[in-house]
C-alpha cells in the first residue's frame, strides 16, 4: 500500500549518503556544514507555536535549524546525508515524566507485553511464542499492562486449565495491576504451594478445596512473584537494554524513573553499568527515593538529601528530583496524618529546597493534594526559592480547581499519568478517580504526561496520548471525562515534560540548539482519525542524531 512505499521510498533515501549535493553556499560557514538533513517530511517542531517546518538539519548531535527543504539545503556540503522523509511526519523525541523503569528492567526479557491486544487467542498466542524463544524451565511473566475488557473474543478470567494447555511445562505468571494475578500448575509448584492445604489469604480455591491459579492481593500473588528467581548479572544487562529497545521502538527517548515497590539499588547498578559502557541509548533520569537510599525516616530522608547532589544538567544519566513518596505516612490511607508527620514533611520540604532537590509526590486524592498544599504554603513563605523548584504533584487524580490554582501559584507543576486507561467504565461515573488533564490545561497549569507503567498502565506513549485526545480506555470504552486537544497532548508529552525535568533548553521540542531527538511516525498525528492515536508507531526513533531505532530494513 501507499504507507509502506513511502517506509521503502524513506529507507531508500535514508542508506545513501548523497554524494553529489551542490558544495554549500558562499554564505554558509563551514561550521555550519550540517552531518544530516532531512527533506520534504511534515516536521512538527512543538515550539511556542506549534510550528510545522518541511525540513531540519543536524549537526553533532544538535539541531541546527528547521525551515524549508531549500533553505536547510544550504547546509548541505557532499559529505551531508540527506533524507527525503516522503511527507512522513516527525516529532520531538517523546519523554515519560513517571515510569517505573528500573523495577521493569530486571524480568523484561520474561515479558510478555498484550498492551493494545484486543484478542484473547492472540494474547496466549504470545506467551507461547515468547516461550520458544526462552532456555528451557524459564518463567514467563504477563505484567500488568491490560485488563480483560480488552479482549473481544472472551473476556473471562484465566482458569487454571487454561494456562495449563497454553504452558504446561514452565512456570506461567500474569498479573492484572495490583488486583490480582493468574499462574499454572508449573508456577505453584516451582514456589511450593501446589499441594498446599494451609488456608492462606488470596490463595483462591474452588469448591472442592482444589488452588483455581488465581491470586488476590499482594498477601495472594506476593506467594508467587516474591520467589521468581532473580536473573544473574549478565541477563539482567541484557534485559535492561531489551527494555531500552523496547520503549525506543515505541518513540520513547527519555525517561524518569521514580523507584517503586520491591526496587533496591541493585536495580540502578545495572542501569550505571550499561551507562558507564556508554550502551545507554535513550535518555535516563532517575529520582533519589528510598529504594536507592537509606532513607527510612525524616531525619534519615533529610540527611539522604543533604549528602547528595542532585545533577541538574546531565542529558542522558542523571539522578535529580525526590519521589515518587517524599515521605511515607503522607501516602496513609485512609487519609489520616498526625500533626508531627505534617511537620516532617514541611521539614524536608524545607530541606529539599536548601539542596536544590526537586520533590515529586505521589497525590491521587484531593484531601491528600490539599492538605500538602496547605503545608507547602507555609514552606514557601519562609522559603520563597520554592517556588522555582518545580515540586510535583504526581497523578493528580481528583485534584480540584481550587488546588490546582494553589499550585500554581507556589510554581507547582503537574504529571498526569495513563494508568487509568486500565480502568473500567465506572471510571467515567466517578471523575474524582481521573486526572483532569482538561481543567488543568484550562487553567493555564504546566502540566506533563507520564504512563506510571509497566505494572499498571503501558509505556507505549501512543496509548498515553490516544486516551487524554480519545478519553477511551483500553477496552475502547468512554471513561475520561477529561480530554484535551491531540496539539495539547503532544506538547505534553514533549516540551512541558522537559519543562518539569528542568531540560526544556535542551529537550522537548524540535528548534535550532537542541538536542536532535525526534521519531519518524507511520502516519501522520495530525490527521489520523483520534481512535486511530493509540496505534500510531514510530519507523525510526533518533537520540543526538543518531538512529537508535529503525523497522525500515
Amino acid at each position: 500500500n501507499f504507507k509502506n512505499i513511502k517506509i521503502v521510498s524513506l529507507l531508500a533515501v535514508f542508506i545513501i549518503s548523497v554524494g553529489c549535493s551542490e558544495n554549500p553556499s558562499s554564505e554558509t560557514p563551514l561550521d555550519d556544514i550540517a552531518d544530516w538533513i532531512l527533506t520534504n517530511g511534515q516536521i512538527l517542531t512543538v515550539d511556542s507555536d506549534f510550528s510545522t517546518a518541511e525540513a531540519m538539519a543536524i549537526k553533532d548531535g544538535l539541531i541546527l535549524g528547521t525551515g524549508s527543504s531549500e533553505q536547510m539545503l544550504k547546509y548541505a556540503d557532499t559529505e551531508t546525508k540527506i533524507t527525503d522523509l516522503q511527507d512522513q511526519t516527525v516529532i520531538p523525541g517523546l519523554i515519560d515524566n513517571h515510569m517505573h523503569f528500573v523495577r521493569a528492567t530486571k524480568h523484561w526479557y520474561r515479558f510478555v507485553r498484550w498492551d493494545g491486544i484486543k484478542s484473547r487467542e492472540q494474547a496466549l498466542n504470545m506467551v507461547k511464542e515468547r516461550a520458544r524463544q526462552l532456555p528451557e524451565g524459564e518463567w514467563l511473566m504477563v505484567m500488568g499492562g491490560f485488563i480483560f475488557e480488552q479482549f473481544q473474543d472472551n473476556s473471562d478470567i484465566f482458569s487454571i486449565e487454561e494456562l495449563d494447555e497454553v504452558l504446561p511445562n514452565r512456570p506461567l505468571y500474569i498479573q492484572e495491576g495490583y488486583g490480582r494475578a493468574f499462574v499454572n500448575t508449573a508456577a505453584l509448584s516451582a514456589v511450593g504451594i501446589l499441594n498446599d492445604a494451609m488456608e492462606r489469604p488470596g490463595l483462591i480455591r474452588n469448591d472442592q478445596g482444589i488452588l483455581t491459579g488465581e491470586l488476590r492481593g499482594r498477601q495472594g500473588y506476593g506467594l508467587v512473584d516474591s520467589q521468581i528467581p532473580d536473573p544473574t548479572e549478565v541477563i539482567w544487562d541484557d534485559s535492561v537494554k531489551q527494555t531500552i529497545n523496547s520503549l525506543l521502538s515505541m518513540g520513547l527517548t527519555t525517561v524518569y524513573d521514580v523507584g517503586g515497590n520491591t526496587v533496591t539499588p541493585a536495580f540502578y547498578d545495572s542501569v550505571k553499568r550499561i551507562a558507564d559502557e556508554e550502551e545507554l541509548k535513550m535518555r535516563v533520569y532517575y529520582s533519589l527515593n528510598e529504594q536507592n537510599s537509606d532513607s527510612n525516616n525524616a531525619e534519615d530522608i533529610m540527611r539522604e538529601m543533604q549528602n547528595n547532589t542532585p545533577d541538574m544538567e546531565g542529558l542522558k544519566f542523571a539522578q535529580f528530583g525526590y519521589g515518587e513518596t517524599v515521605y511515607r505516612p503522607m501516602r496513609a490511607n485512609p487519609f489520616v496524618v498526625s500533626e508531627d508527620d505534617k511537620e516532617h514533611f514541611k521539614n524536608i520540604s524545607i530541606t529539599a529546597i536548601e539542596n536544590g532537590w526537586q520533590t515529586n509526590e505521589h497525590s491521587s486524592r484531593e484531601v491528600k493534594i490539599s492538605t500538602m498544599i496547605d503545608i507547602l504554603e507555609e514552606v514557601a513563605d519562609s522559603h520563597p526559592a520554592m517556588l522555582d523548584m518545580r515540586f510535583t504533584i504526581a497523578h493528580t487524580n481528583g485534584i480540584q480547581p481550587e488546588s490546582i490554582d494553589r499550585a500554581k501559584a507556589l510554581g507547582m507543576v503537574f504529571a498526569v499519568h495513563s494508568s487509568r486507561r486500565q480502568s473500567s467504565q465506572s471510571g467515567f461515573q466517578n471523575p474524582a478517580s481521573q486526572p483532569p488533564a482538561q481543567v488543568i490545561n484550562d487553567m493555564n497549569g504546566i502540566w506533563g504526561l507520564g504512563s506510571d507503567a509497566t505494572t499498571v498502565g503501558s509505556p507505549n506513549p501512543f496509548h498515553t496520548i490516544g486516551w487524554v485526545v480519545s478519553g477511551r480506555n483500553i477496552a475502547g470504552n468512554i471513561t475520561q471525562p477529561f480530554t484535551v486537544s491531540r496539539e495539547d497532548a503532544l506538547t505534553a508529552h514533549t516540551l512541558t515534560n522537559a519543562y518539569i525535568l528542568f531540560r526544556e533548553d535542551d529537550l522537548g521540542s524540535l528548534e535550532e540548539g537542541k538536542q536532535a531527538d525526534f521519531v519518524v511516525l507511520d502516519r501522520d498525528y495530525m490527521t489520523v482519525p483520534v481512535e486511530e492515536l493509540e496505534d500510531l508507531y514510530s519507523v525510526m526513533t533518533v537520540v543526538e542524531g543518531e538512529v537508535v531505532y529503525s523497522n525500515l530494513d
